[in-house]
């Protein structure tokens, strides 16, 4: 759920209206791309033999050019890249379907750090107001999502001509005419980023990231365990309020040996208000190790977590997403500094697979999940998500079900499109498995937020996501609203429990989460639950 980017005018209809260059096949309802071009993931059967004459058989129908393999329980999958001057993503998957080994075939899907709603924003639109209430700020465009579209096109020039393109390879205003000189590309010949995530624009842009700046500053020592003193802070916190934290906090106040790992776009591991609650891998050889090893099948000097954009073990967050999750997760409590998170006391595992723009893809999401699974994290907390059918993204699905096997508690947020989750699943909240628990978002008045998804059958519960104080990267601290807020006061509120009950089952703590709430008319038909999340009843509640 990325903030709000603050880009001129013309970039602006540069987002909006890039979808219209991408095929329209691999573009959202947002026009965000929907998967990698020219990359496909594979899963072979298990028992299968393999030879290197079938395979190398195998990627040349297939036009591969590259293949990324997987590390422990994903031995059989395979990330292939393709020549796109060859064949296409569809073309190649219908290749490999036809191949008796392969189990399945699907693209790379795009995961997105969900839209966010800044402070401004959630006070300008009432809670119960509909974004499509909205206008269309320019004619043909779905910017915002849902908005209202007058029919009248923007008028060309008086004498009749085609006017410009408002920039080279967006086509707009409509039949306007293209120049023919590109956007230069850095003066060291790279490709320029992308001004957005997930949108190709400069054309032949790089979308893998730097969208909060690419310094990545080097892990200091854990400090010492902080003394007991207010968080100055913690009076803006309504949502500590709303689900009964400091009665909670009488009763656990949280441990460290509960793992939360936070799958996002990186945490500032070295925030005052975080530094004492970063887990710190007790099998880092040293701070200053750090790599794969030949065959890409072992993680080395992962001493916080591990990044999946730049390879390395510093998970920085150059965005700010996934240090305000972090905090409402487990900002370090009664530290005398900041805020504090719903677990005062917990062990925050870093993953970075979202880029600084926001995105990333299913390929290294499968990577970060494996990675919080083999270094023994109880609860993954995923702010992120992408559209589409349950059973388009099996790759996506097997890494649950893997995380399922290992006992592991999968929180995730349910969306902010406003819509039906049973109906237009957001993927992985709509995931059916078990170990899943997909969350909604309330606002201060405890009614359900207008952005929020929702689905009686496919979310679960939800939590206050609305106008949330919580850390950002440089020692900062910011307000912001989406399910992304609502979903880590959900993932501290599984970790304060599993501190209280260590030997619990995942399916344990789900339910005291489900069965132990509060009552909300909003959510009444819209949740499984129709409930808030109540961590005091949560935590003291007999099953």
């Amino acid at each position: 759920m990325n903030r709000l980017l603050k880009i001129s005018s013309v970039a602006i209809l540069a987002v909006l209206l890039v979808a219209q260059s991408v095929e329209a096949a691999n573009v959202d309802a947002q026009g965000r791309q929907l998967y990698r071009e020219g990359e496909v993931i594979v899963k072979y059967k298990d028992g299968v033999f393999r030879t290197r004459s079938f395979m190398n058989t195998l990627y040349d129908a297939a036009a591969v050019v590259e293949v990324k393999r997987f590390a422990n329980g994903y031995r059989n999958f395979e990330h292939l890249m393709l020549d796109m001057n060859e064949i296409s993503v569809e073309e190649a998957i219908e290749v490999l379907r036809e191949d008796s080994a392969v189990e399945y075939v699907q693209p790379n899907f795009i995961m997105y750090a969900l839209p966010i709603h800044e402070e401004t924003l959630h006070e300008e639109v009432a809670a119960d107001a509909a974004p499509s209430s909205q206008p269309c700020i320019i004619p043909g465009l779905p910017y915002p999502p849902g908005c209202d579209d007058p029919t009248t096109p923007p008028p060309g020039d008086d004498d009749g001509k085609a006017p410009p393109c408002i920039a080279p390879g967006i086509p707009y205003p409509p039949g306007c005419d293209d120049p023919t000189t590109p956007p230069p590309g850095d003066d060291d010949g790279k490709a320029p980023p992308c001004i957005a995530p997930g949108i190709p624009y400069p054309p032949g842009c790089d979308d893998s990231g730097g969208g909060g700046g690419s310094e990545r500053p080097a892990i200091e020592p854990e400090p010492a365990e902080p003394g007991r003193a207010g968080d100055p802070r913690l009076g803006e916190l309504y949502g500590l309020k709303k689900i009964e934290a400091k009665r909670a906090w009488k009763v656990q106040e949280g441990s460290r040996d509960v793992i939360v790992a936070v799958i996002d776009t990186g945490v500032d591991y070295n925030h005052p208000d975080l530094a004492y609650n970063m887990w710190r891998n007790p099998k880092a050889r040293s701070f200053a190790e750090t790599g794969i090893d030949m065959d890409g099948s072992e993680i080395a000097g992962d001493i916080v977590g591990w990044d999946f954009v730049h390879n390395d073990n510093l998970p920085f967050d150059d965005n700010m997403h996934g240090t305000h999750c972090a905090g409402t997760v487990g900002a370090v409590g009664s530290n005398g500094v900041g805020i504090s998170g719903v677990a005062k006391r917990v062990s925050i595992m870093a993953i970075k697979f979202l880029s600084g723009s926001g995105s990333g893809d299913t390929a290294d999401a499968i990577k970060a999940i494996d990675y919080a699974v083999s270094r023994g994290a109880q609860i993954l907390s995923n702010s992120w998500g992408g559209p589409g059918e349950v059973s388009s993204n099996k790759a996506l699905e097997d890494a649950i079900k893997h995380a399922e096997a290992a006992g592991v508690l999968v929180v995730a947020a349910a969306g902010n499109d406003g819509t039906n989750n049973d109906t237009r699943p957001m993927l992985p909240a709509a995931f059916p498995q078990e170990n899943i628990i997909a969350v909604a978002a309330t606002n201060e008045s405890d009614s359900k937020a207008f952005f929020s998804n929702y689905g009686p059958k496919t979310v679960d519960v939800a939590a206050p996501g609305s106008g949330i104080l919580s850390t950002t990267p440089k020692g900062g601290y910011k307000k912001l609203s989406g399910t992304s807020m609502a979903a880590p006061h959900v993932s501290g509120a599984a970790a304060l429990i599993w501190s209280e009950y260590p030997n619990a089952t995942y399916s344990e703590v789900k339910e005291r989460l489900m069965r132990f709430g509060d009552p909300i008319s909003t959510l009444k038909g819209e949740t499984v639950t129709g409930m808030r999340i109540n961590i005091y009843k949560a935590l003291t509640e007999q099953l």
